[in-house]
């Protein structure tokens, strides 16, 4: 009878295995994907706000005359805001020779993001991210309330790049931190948060609330929630045993058997696989695990080939979703309704993508999705160029949304491929490297359109033919779907005998004992 219950017991070969046997996806798994993920409403509101606080007046007073936006620079008198409180334009009339600043502004806020990216996913590879995910909140909060307080465009220029670092940062952590506590098939939930809800919210509020101050800080309130999330979110037991701290490790682990109403993972079991780990893992002298940066990705041959893929990938994303949004704000009709409809198609397509993700893997669902966007871009284009659409501007804002519904179905899709593809020691620097080209192609995308001012076909076949190309070049990576996460880089790896090796645990210190 003995052998037959040991027999019965399930067996712990990696984190994976551990995870299975707390529950696989359980009740805290539900909670940690609603806690973390619901920021991500007002991180919408943080990088779309600039759509409303940063809008120009379509009229000014001349004097006391009240002239066109067209008009304004002509104006030989006083030339004021109608409404100063409408935005930082009307404020600080950052029109004609100082109409520049407006757009330069967004630049700072790009370059934030490219900060957020690098700097902010090696903090939470170097110190976990419980409280890196802490930390970038914080930050976010401190940048928005500076947006709100600004005197000058000077000081709103670097509150909007603490922003777009802290935009780009959290969205990374966020990720990875939900994704380390699920199990392969449920992976793809962690890509998939309120992040198009919260446009869509954005555009109630911003209808709402018009004086730009007081927009800004009713969209900072949300994320006061991180005082109520952060007590119920633990460390993430992968980053912990990878790091060989165990104890804390089995800390996290006892909360997740708690919550899922599993027997907990003894300190054996945690001990034998961070003696595995560290097999695999780069150590110091004194035995400390070694911290990585970003020059492993220039010299480990397997990361730097990985890294350069996801790269494109993300690229050609950035240019294609940041492009299309930029022009959603030029179509015909109100900017308030516009910024909904936009919020509504990420809405859609980011809970679309889990379906494909699970059936078809993660390689051909981005592929589906990219090429579900180029199609209704390469239409919007040839339709410019061969119908006359005086009258019928509301085809195209269709077909756009349409096409915008694939990129957000695609963000899902690279989301969870480059999480996934990297190991635990450099995961969010991954995806933060691969996440600098998107931003990249985020700053790219305002110049093609505003090619489209003066020919406004070719955007939409740019934007067409760079969604391919950068879906396409995903089938050079290994396709992650239903496999483990991978724990160290591609220096050091396990012999088969090592990867063979199982641990029954009922081989080991029984959960009763350890609860001693």
């Amino acid at each position: 009878m003995g052998k037959e219950r040991d027999l019965a017991k399930p067996v712990i070969n990696n984190v994976e295995d551990v995870l299975d046997s707390l529950g696989g996806f359980g009740r805290f798994q539900f909670m940690i994907l609603v806690l973390v993920l619901f920021l991500e409403i007002p991180i919408a509101f943080v990088v779309f706000v600039p759509v409303f606080i940063g809008a120009a007046p379509s009229e000014w007073l001349c004097d006391t005359r009240v002239i066109s936006r067209f008009e304004a620079c002509s104006c030989n008198g006083t030339l004021s805001a109608l409404d100063p409180d409408m935005s930082v334009v009307s404020e600080w009339n950052l029109v004609c020779e100082a109409s520049w600043v407006a757009d330069t502004v967004v630049s700072f806020q790009m370059a934030g993001m490219v900060v957020g990216n690098l700097f902010v996913t090696q903090l939470a590879d170097w110190y976990g991210r419980r409280y890196c995910f802490l930390g970038i909140t914080i930050e976010v909060i401190l940048g928005s309330v500076l947006t709100a307080l600004a005197p000058n465009p000077y000081v709103y220029a670097i509150a909007r790049f603490m922003c777009g670092a802290g935009f780009c940062g959290f969205l990374s952590i966020s990720a990875i931190y939900a994704m380390e506590f699920l199990t392969p098939q449920y992976r793809v939930l962690a890509s998939v948060g309120p992040f198009g809800e919260g446009i869509m919210l954005l555009g109630l509020v911003a209808y709402l609330i018009r004086p730009w101050r007081s927009l800004v800080w009713v969209t900072i309130l949300p994320f006061f929630a991180i005082a109520a999330i952060f007590p119920f979110i633990p460390e993430s037991p992968r980053w912990l045993l990878r790091n060989q701290r165990i104890e804390e490790c089995s800390k996290s682990l006892n909360y997740i058997a708690r919550v899922n109403g599993k027997e907990p993972i003894d300190v054996v079991t945690l001990k034998h696989l961070a003696q595995k780990e560290s097999s695999t893992t780069n150590q110091a002298e004194d035995g400390q695990v070694k911290r990585t940066s970003y020059i492993e990705f220039f010299k480990d041959p397997e990361l730097r080939k990985t890294a350069l893929i996801l790269q494109g990938i993300w690229f050609s994303w950035g240019v294609v979703y940041f492009g299309l949004s930029y022009n959603i704000k030029n179509m015909a009709g109100s900017p308030y309704l516009n910024i909904m409809y936009m919020g509504l198609a990420d809405a859609l397509g980011y809970p679309s993508a889990v379906l494909l993700n699970k059936f078809v893997g993660r390689r051909q669902a981005l592929v589906s999705f990219m090429t579900l966007a180029a199609i209704f871009l390469v239409s919007i284009a040839i339709l410019q160029l061969t119908a006359d659409l005086s009258g019928k501007e509301y085809v195209v804002a269709i077909l756009c949304l349409i096409g915008k519904f694939g990129t957000a179905g695609a963000r899902t899709s690279a989301r969870t491929l480059t999480g996934e593809s990297f190991p635990t020691s450099v995961r969010t620097m991954g995806l933060g490297i691969a996440g600098v080209t998107g931003s990249i192609g985020a700053a790219v995308s305002p110049q093609l359109a505003y090619i489209g001012t003066n020919y406004p076909s070719v955007p939409f076949f740019v934007f067409a033919l760079i969604s391919v190309l950068g879906s396409v070049v995903s089938f050079l990576l290994k396709e992650t779907s239903g496999e483990p996460m991978r724990e160290e880089t591609g220096t050091v790896k396990e012999t088969p005998e090592e990867m063979g090796r199982k641990v029954s645990i009922s081989t080991i210190i029984s959960a009763n004992e350890f609860r001693r």
